[in-house]
């Protein structure tokens, strides 16, 4: 047991060499104060740091606001364009210069049938009659406002069997009562218009029911000059300017078989400038609209050009 003269001996013993006294006392009490005043300072070096960080995370938050929507963001599609010059192509036409509903002849070798003649119901087509004529409605274009020239008159006749009717009055199946009619610009006798369920619509000249063509017509006055091309299904299309002109010249030559108009697999369509394109139907060495003609020489002709 350690008696209370020795308290002090061991007491310097423990201190490692420190004498136990008013010095050591005051040192402890300074070194106390010191220690309690660096949790205060180290506070204070603290706040700064945090600070930084809270504002160095709110600048990357509002930087991936306004970053990360631009990267989700659908790409603005690209328009193509084309400088003008040299690539414009002569005697073009754009949609925009032709009807609407305009028909546009297949690029393929061999085109498969296709034909403008709209269908009816029945073994009538739908039609209108102008001075005895007889014009069947094509499919295309689906308005030729644009196109149409003077007044012809006003249906005065319609019905379901027009076939049975012997007046001269202006007749139609499809088009309304007093609905007008009208004369298509360059176009002759061959192509008529008339409005059909508000749009003016475009009609063929054709044979019917052993009417065809009158006094001296001939093919030109149903297959007008003009043409800008010429296609054939299954054997292809001619666009060459002087092709088809040498291949029109040789369809006028062909020879006419009378007012019955047959059908046939095969369809010569005719094109012209304004967006309209007449059809033949063909049947062999025949072609068929107001009336049938033969010509061999045609379509030997027309292979040629394809081959050309």
């Amino acid at each position: 047991m350690i008696k209370p003269d020795q308290f002090k001996r061991v007491a310097d013993e423990t201190l490692g060499g420190l004498t136990a006294g008013p010095d050591l006392l005051n040192r402890a009490r300074m070194q106390a104060a010191r220690n309690a005043a660096q949790p205060q300072q180290q506070k204070r070096k603290a706040m700064p740091r945090a600070l930084a960080m809270a504002m160095s995370l709110v600048l990357v938050i509002g930087v991936a606001a306004l970053v990360v929507p631009q990267l989700t963001k659908p790409a603005i599609p690209v328009v193509p364009t084309m400088a003008s010059g040299d690539a414009s192509l002569d005697n073009a036409q754009t949609s925009a210069d032709l009807p609407r509903g305009s028909l546009v002849l297949s690029k393929e070798p061999a085109p498969r049938y296709q034909g403008v003649w709209e269908r009816g119901a029945g073994a009538n087509f739908p039609l209108v009659r102008v001075d005895g004529r007889f014009y069947r409605m094509l499919t295309h274009p689906q308005d030729v406002s644009a196109l149409k020239g003077g007044e012809l008159g006003q249906v005065a006749v319609f019905t379901d069997e027009p076939a049975l009717d012997d007046s001269t009055s202006l007749l139609s199946n499809v088009a309304a009562m007093n609905a007008p009619v009208y004369a298509i610009n360059g176009m002759g006798k061959a192509v008529v218009a008339a409005e059909v369920n508000g749009q003016v619509r475009l009609f063929q000249r054709v044979a019917f029911a052993g009417s065809a063509l009158q006094g001296s017509e001939g093919i030109k006055d149903v297959i007008p000059a003009g043409a800008k091309a010429l296609q054939l299904s299954d054997v292809g299309t001619v666009e060459d300017p002087a092709l088809v002109s040498k291949l029109m010249d040789i369809l006028y030559q062909s020879s006419y078989q009378g007012s019955r108009s047959g059908g046939g697999k095969q369809a010569l369509l005719i094109q012209y400038g304004n967006g309209i394109v007449l059809q033949l139907a063909v049947d062999g060495d025949s072609l068929s609209s107001a009336g049938t003609w033969v010509n061999p020489d045609f379509f030997e002709a027309f292979k040629a050009a394809i081959n050309n």
